[in-house]
């Protein structure tokens, strides 16, 4: 403390000098902090884009009002590219492609081509869990052996 008042007194630097000196510093430092931002965050839309489009979804489980229909969808797969789908085995319920968007920002659905808006109940990289309501018969023919519903659809990577 003593070296740098002796040091200015050298100089001859006033003290109203100093603290000029000292706000300019301060200011310099203020604004080199200013225009230092965070990177912004992955949007949601984009993050969930990329797990869809991260690779082919085979299907697990498939519920149809709230009953196991897995097996009429047999070998069912789902790939994703950020503004389209195609599917293997996908029966009436999944056309053999198309093109989807989100909903909004949320990110928590999508809707089709068709109309049809499909809610994202889970998005990991290793599941994925789709829901909706789908007014056409699915299952099988005839009025007994169809259902339209609530349909649930687990998928894991392939």
């Amino acid at each position: 403390m003593i070296a740098t008042i002796l040091f200015y007194a050298k100089l001859k630097i006033s003290m109203k000098n100093i603290i000029h000196i000292t706000q300019l510093i301060l200011v310099i430092n203020l604004l080199i902090l200013a225009g230092c931002k965070k990177d912004d965050p992955q949007p949601e839309t984009e993050r969930i884009q990329n797990l869809l489009a991260s690779g082919t979804w085979q299907i697990e489980n498939v519920l149809v009002n709230e009953t196991d229909q897995t097996a009429s969808f047999a070998g069912l797969t789902l790939s994703f590219t950020k503004t389209t789908y195609s599917t293997t085995n996908g029966g009436i319920v999944w056309p053999a492609n198309g093109s989807w968007e989100f909903v909004d920002a949320t990110a928590d659905k999508i809707i089709r081509d068709d109309d049809l808006e499909i809610t994202l109940a889970e998005v990991t990289s290793t599941s994925l869990k789709l829901s909706f309501i789908n007014p056409t018969t699915t299952i099988g023919a005839g009025r007994v052996a169809s259902t339209a519903g609530e349909h649930e659809f687990h998928f894991a990577k392939n």
